[in-house]
């Protein structure tokens, strides 16, 4: 089965009024069990954070509970490796990358998995780490 890690920039577009048909496809197959998708617990409270300032603090509670009742995801937990791993690419890259970036790139460089984001920049950033990371890139 096919494995990827996704930032909150892909659950914003899925959340959205008119997600693109990438994103759309990608739940899709991600419901089916096609694709095993690794996601760092901070990216629900980004994503209930986004949802919350658009359609209030009810909708986003009501939009995340159900989402995480109906997909099947992998709340990863981060461990000791983890977190060092996400706090050195933090360290390195503190002026270009989120935490929550840190940690989705952590998570998919330790698996060796895609991360699916909306991130732009990221191969633009220069650090031999990061040109391991296999990206998929998603747009609004």
């Amino acid at each position: 089965m096919k494995e990827i890690c996704i930032d909150t920039g892909v659950l914003s577009i899925f959340f959205s009024k008119n997600p693109t048909t990438q994103v759309r496809a990608l739940m899709k197959e991600i419901l089916q069990k096609k694709i095993n998708v690794y996601l760092p617990k901070p990216v629900l409270i980004e994503s209930f954070f986004h949802l919350c300032k658009i359609n209030g603090k009810e909708i986003a509670k009501i939009t995340l509970l159900s989402f995480l009742e109906k997909y099947p995801l992998n709340l990863v937990e981060f461990d000791n490796n983890l977190i060092i791993q996400a706090g050195q690419i933090k360290c390195q890259h503190h002026n270009t990358l989120s935490y929550i970036d840190c940690m989705g790139i952590a998570i998919a460089l330790n698996k060796n998995i895609p991360f699916h984001t909306t991130e732009l920049n990221l191969k633009k950033i220069p650090h031999n780490l990061l040109n391991r990371l296999k990206i998929v890139k998603y747009s609004f």
